[in-house]
């Protein structure tokens, strides 16, 4: 099934990469893949193979260069001559859409007031963290993280801290783990298992207020790192924030009321309509990609929720970035439940396939403005999702597969373009923070959906015998590309982006497979079963087993009559020990299921971890 040594899937023609082929050496990129060759590697270059490419002798390059250096000089003079306000300085040159810094964010968290407390530290359980640390990563936070997920503010830091501190200390958290603090580099160590009591506390201390609600959706897509993704409770976090939403009746806010009820029996202060839209928008963003990239149906997915969202979107003012990605999600809502629910009916998939792109494709045209390349990665994801799932119901050979191949090659090829794109984009001058720090930024669905894009080329292109070489190669060195992303970001070997980057290395080792794929080991999660399906390949190709072990069935023969070896009266004559059942219970089912959702109600102490993020 495995070959024990590394091999180039499918057709490989070329064995050299650009970089060694122009310079006539020996290269060694068909048994590093999916790294670069050794000379690219140490050079720091890009490592791409390309059939069509020719070697240009030196001369000829170097009158290339030239040539330009003499087009950019003349540019230079040119434009000074007119008065341009516009400099050519590369350092400052960006890309079109200049989407590699966060979105322009809208005010969250007042910080001026902060300074008005007299407080020049701040305790949880025991670890002091110094009032410079606070404002330091309230300012990130604001700047970098909340755009994402634009549901706060404007609200006080002084209130946020005095009557939520639940939601303080989360915000903190998350920034400390994502992009360190300069003041205090350790602060996430220091504050993760404090603050990890404190989560298993408030996540279910009743009544749950509208910025618990917040602080969970923050974690759900900002989680704090695991050791494995099974242990990852961001579903759980975002239905306990649901739920608590629902309680609100949050799913029921007016735009035009512009009064909001009393909750008074329920518990908790029902906050200002804008506070309660913003809440709920987020409820759905957040439940609906973790949904998809989990292969789960959305939480919110009747039809009046899904009317009350575009209503919403209609009459409420968010950021123009937010509403697309929202809008795209809600799209994705409409047509998830057709494609779970029928019969692997290959007319209607390929008929709501069709529809769905079209209504993609139309939102571009319908809102030009605000389009970033956040959006564009979005709805890429979202289409190979819906691709991939069809792809897996249909029958192999039949003429409607063989164009989603065609159609997810494109879009799985897109998407990590856009990615490499943004990895290797300059930073901006006024930016404090360095290039793996700001891709840490963003929301872990992002990377879910690169890797996600790379498994579905590894699965139908690189790993499989069918297709032609020009499409084998664009595979490989997309793979490529998104590799050394997962490589870069990696701070260990064993933290969430280095687990990524070994599953691809791993997945690269097996040997190709025919035409015909074989049947997916989690049917009923939709287009996520192809990730499923790659961690279960590389837990076998490593040699380790894919099935939990269950208990050791007790032998029940012992009190049966003619099996009974202790006295009667050792039965009757000792009084019984009362045991308090609830523990009992919950350690069964954490033992007999092993289902994460039982983790928060026991109180086990933190497994050690290597720091990190990522998938």
């Amino acid at each position: 099934m495995a070959s024990t040594a590394p091999s180039w899937p499918g057709v490989r023609p070329v064995k050299t990469c650009t970089e060694c082929k122009q310079s006539k050496l020996r290269c060694d990129s068909k048994d590093r893949f999916p790294n670069p060759c050794s000379r690219c590697q140490a050079r720091n270059l890009a490592c791409t193979v390309d059939p069509s490419f020719r070697r240009t002798p030196a001369r000829k390059r170097l009158e290339a260069m030239s040539r330009e250096l003499r087009e950019l000089r003349d540019q230079r003079i040119a434009d000074t001559r007119a008065g341009s306000t516009t400099s050519p300085d590369p350092d400052t040159t960006r890309s079109q859409d200049s989407t590699a810094s966060a979105p322009r964010p809208l005010v969250a968290v007042l910080i001026d007031d902060f300074e008005l407390m007299g407080l020049e530290s701040f305790e949880l359980r025991g670890i002091v963290v110094s009032k410079q640390s606070v404002v330091e990563s309230y300012k990130l936070f604001t700047s970098i993280f909340h755009p994402h997920l634009p549901i706060l503010g404007p609200v006080s830091l002084k209130t946020v801290y005095r009557s939520h501190p639940f939601l303080f200390w989360t915000i903190i958290i998350i920034v400390s783990q994502r992009s360190p603090v300069l003041s205090d580099e350790t602060l996430f160590t220091r504050l993760h298992e404090p603050f990890t009591q404190l989560l298993r506390v408030e996540a279910l201390s009743a009544p749950i207020p509208m910025s618990k609600i917040q602080a969970l959706l923050f974690l759900s897509m900002w989680p704090l790192p695991v050791m494995h993704q099974r242990d990852d409770p961001s579903w759980l976090y975002c239905g306990i924030a649901i739920n608590a939403a629902l309680y609100m009746g949050l799913h029921r806010a007016n735009v035009k009321s512009g009064t909001t009820p009393s909750l008074y029996t329920v518990g908790v202060a029902s906050g200002s309509a804008h506070e309660r839209l913003n809440t709920w928008l987020g409820c759905f963003f957040v439940s609906t990609s973790l949904g998809m990239h989990l292969g789960l149906p959305p939480m919110v997915n009747t039809p009046s929720d899904l009317a009350n969202i575009r209503t919403i979107l209609s009459e409420h003012t968010i950021s123009r970035d937010f509403s697309l990605r929202i809008r795209v999600l809600l799209i994705l809502a409409n047509f998830s439940s057709i494609l779970s629910h029928n019969s692997n009916d290959g007319v209607v998939d390929s008929s709501v396939t069709q529809l769905l792109d079209g209504e993609l494709d139309t939102l571009k045209i319908t809102f030009p403005d605000g389009w970033t390349s956040l959006t564009d990665f979005t709805i890429l994801v979202v289409k190979l999702h819906v691709y991939t799932l069809v792809i897996t119901r249909a029958r192999s050979g039949t003429g409607s597969r063989e164009i989603l191949l065609k159609m997810g090659l494109g879009t799985a090829l897109r998407i990590i373009h856009l990615a490499n794109l943004r990895f290797n984009e300059r930073l901006d001058k006024g930016e404090t923070v360095t290039l793996t720090q700001r891709e840490n930024t963003l929301p872990k669905d992002y990377y879910r959906g690169l890797a996600f894009a790379t498994i579905f080329l590894l699965r139908h292109f690189s790993l499989n015998n069918s297709g032609n070489a020009e499409e084998h190669q664009l595979a490989a060195n997309h793979v490529i590309m998104a590799h050394t992303i997962f490589k870069t970001l990696a701070t260990h070997p064993r933290d969430e982006y280095g687990r990524v980057a070994n599953l691809f290395e791993t997945l690269c080792k097996e040997t190709p497979s025919p035409a015909d794929d074989p049947k997916s080991r989690h049917p009923d999660r939709m287009g996520a079963s192809i990730v499923l399906d790659a961690i279960t390949t590389a837990r076998e190709m490593r040699g380790f087993p894919i099935e939990i072990p269950g208990l050791d069935v007790v032998d029940t023969t012992e009190g049966l009559p003619g099996h009974d070896h202790t006295a009667q009266g050792d039965i009757f004559g000792t009084t019984p020990q009362l045991i308090e059942p609830w523990p009992s219970d919950l350690a069964f089912a954490n033992e007999f299921w092993g289902d994460t959702s039982w983790d928060v109600f026991m109180p086990t102490v933190t497994p050690q971890f290597q720091p990190g993020h990522g998938i």
